[in-house]
């Protein structure tokens, strides 16, 4: 049967109202896109997305490799085995894990399961805009305050936003993109200061111990954690909530069947017991960040202080500056998509990586490509 006109507005017609304006998560430009726009044919450098540098543990790739073999079995439902492991990992009940394809899952979770039209979710800005996204694909309404001069959730203007009808409130620490870290005592007073119809999601941004939450406050909340970063698994989407087991539960209800996939599983369930490697690129991260800092710096910009894999640097216009940096061959993340359009996000990558990097900038500083 031939397709009318009609057809075309099937979308137009039957989609829920809350998606009609929607514009889709932003993510970081692939080198592939970027080569074919820029015409640039040598060595693209992606630092825009905030990968591990290192790619998987060498126990996730044998762990990897051994689990291909069965590929053709569906994956354990619930991801049982990882479930317990990450629980005795942290320190918790195993009804208190929720595995799930990466953090953006979880929180994709949450908002389907506590979220309906007309709640709240209160954030600060600029941070990760996957929270105002699936806020507003639930109907739900983003409530916004900004982070502080270094780039830190302002806890206190955060707690104001909070009204009756907030259900969510994200906290991003590290924070991304900034890399600003809230400290222990001013996180316990706010989180005990919510009150109880408020479900506070702490975004975990690969910090060494998530679970650090538990021994601040009894306050119950979710803590988001991700393998994409410093497990370098960012391509196997895997990640995991700590949370409530009421929260577990319910979260659960809404996920897909067989949502991680026998591979992920495997990968995270050897990552979790490879504690000396994690130790040894957490080490590594922090040097190479001092490094690059310091280098930017020196350049005549000013990153902010981070705590994370990434830096945030203001440069004026960063549609702008991102566009001249990846036509000498370095991919960076403009930060208009998550509330600052002033400033870039630069991975923290390989020394070699980092010298593309820095003589790309000299050479946009020098021919004024990085000019307002």
């Amino acid at each position: 049967m031939a397709m009318t006109d009609n057809d075309t507005s099937l979308a137009s017609r039957h989609a829920r109202d809350a998606l009609r304006a929607l514009v889709p998560y932003s993510a970081g430009r692939d080198p592939d896109t970027v080569r074919r726009e820029t015409g640039y044919a040598g060595p693209m450098i992606k630092l825009a997305s905030n990968e591990g540098v290192e790619g998987p543990f060498p126990e996730a790739l044998a762990a990897m490799e051994e689990a291909l073999s069965a590929a053709r079995r569906y994956p354990e439902a619930g991801a049982r085995t990882l479930q317990h492991a990450l629980a005795e990992h942290h320190g918790v009940g195993a009804g208190e894990v929720l595995v799930a394809a990466g953090g953006c899952a979880v929180i994709q979770h949450l908002s389907s399961a506590f979220l309906e039209p007309g709640d709240e979710v209160a954030y600060c800005t600029p941070t990760f805009h996957l929270y105002r996204l699936e806020t507003l694909r639930t109907g739900a309404k983003p409530v916004t305050v900004s982070v502080d001069a270094q780039g830190v959730y302002d806890l206190d203007a955060l707690r104001a936003a909070v009204t009756a009808r907030t259900r969510l409130v994200y906290v991003c620490t590290p924070n991304n993109p900034t890399g600003g870290l809230i400290k222990r005592e001013p996180l316990r007073r706010f989180l005990e200061s919510l009150p109880r119809h408020v479900l506070p999601v702490i975004d975990d941004e690969d910090y060494p111990d998530p679970a650090r939450v538990r021994r601040v406050t009894d306050r119950p909340a979710v803590i988001v954690r991700t393998f994409s970063k410093i497990f370098g698994m960012a391509g196997l989407r895997i990640g995991y909530g700590i949370a409530p087991r009421d929260v577990v539960e319910i979260c659960q209800k809404v996920q897909n069947p067989y949502e991680v996939n026998r591979i992920a599983q495997a990968a995270g369930l050897a990552s979790v017991r490879a504690a000396a490697e994690l130790a040894r690129r957490m080490r590594t991260n922090r040097e190479s960040r001092s490094r690059l800092a310091a280098a930017i710096t020196a350049l005549g910009l000013k990153p902010l202080p981070s705590h994370a894999n990434f830096l945030c640097v203001r440069v004026g216009n960063a549609r702008k500056v991102a566009r001249a940096l990846e036509a000498r061959g370095v991919i960076v993340r403009p930060l208009d998509a998550m509330g600052d359009p002033a400033s870039i996000r630069i991975t923290v990558g390989s020394d070699a990586e980092h010298r593309a990097l820095l003589a790309a900038l000299e050479d946009s500083l020098r021919t004024g490509a990085m000019d307002q």
